[in-house]
């Protein structure tokens, strides 16, 4: 008896712990897609914002748009046209509880994703 209340008690404290995981910041950013020589985009679900990474800042910006149910987002990072658009990591609101679609790259070099996220828990096709 007293064998499954420790394990009772042990269960419970992996369950808290792991759905804690993503509110106490263990939780890595996770990638959406890679553009290679321009940027990547990824997902952090811990500050739920969008991570926009210019490989080439100064060089290749990477150009980026989110659109979310009637929000629409435009803009660059490691650009040089002006100076909000200079910043080689650039940080967006993660659209929350709603299907998005987020766009990135640099000419004819783009990635696309079709992305959904609910709970901390994000889901995404990447279409090339």
């Amino acid at each position: 008896m007293k064998i499954l209340k420790i394990a009772g008690i042990v269960g419970f404290i992996v369950l808290c712990i792991s759905f804690a995981f993503p509110l106490i910041g263990w939780a890595e950013p996770q990638l959406i897609f890679n553009v290679p020589g321009v940027c990547k985009v990824e997902a952090d679900l811990n500050a739920m914002q969008l991570i926009f990474t210019a490989y080439q800042p100064g060089r290749v910006a990477c150009e980026y748009s989110i659109l979310a149910g009637n929000s629409y987002t435009q803009s660059e990072a490691g650009g040089w046209a002006m100076p909000e658009f200079r910043p080689a990591v650039k940080r967006e609101p993660l659209p929350h509880y709603t299907t998005f679609i987020v766009t990135a790259g640099r000419y004819e070099r783009i990635g696309v994703a079709i992305c959904r996220e609910n709970d901390r828990h994000i889901g995404c096709k990447v279409i090339r």
